[in-house]
């Protein structure tokens, strides 16, 4: 995996202004995806597909994550600080967030590929 920041914290500039009343208006979704496919008391798994030009809206994560990529492409990360990164997977790249470390984060997804973003992200319903 490889991630390029292409906006640093704090710095809002180059947001769309649709994409910046979206953060503004503070209206975060609270899971990492539509609806787990497993769910116990520790953890949640989400199965996602985005499509080309795809997003997953503004998510507010207060849990441990892991993506696991299982297609090639590129999406660009938007975070509730104003930094903006670029990332480019490959099958089988994994992630790791950890909450304990960086906090919270507001984090909006979009698929940037040709063809459709597939990931897993295992998420901790514990918190570190």
């Amino acid at each position: 995996m490889n991630l390029i920041e292409l906006s640093p914290e704090g710095n809002f500039e180059s947001w769309e202004i649709t994409r910046l009343n979206e953060l503004r208006s503070e209206q975060f979704v609270e899971t990492l995806g539509q609806s787990p496919i497993y769910e116990n008391d520790e953890f949640r798994l989400w199965d996602i597909t985005l499509k080309p030009k795809e997003r997953l809206p503004f998510r507010k994560i207060t849990n441990d994550f892991s993506y696991t990529f299982l297609t090639e492409g590129c999406g660009i990360f938007h975070q509730g600080d104003g930094k903006i990164n670029f990332g480019q997977f490959k099958l089988g790249d994994v992630f790791h967030y950890s909450v304990k470390k960086h906090g919270e984060i507001i984090i909006d997804i979009e698929n940037i590929s040709l063809e459709d973003l597939k990931f897993m992200v295992f998420e901790l319903k514990l918190k570190s």
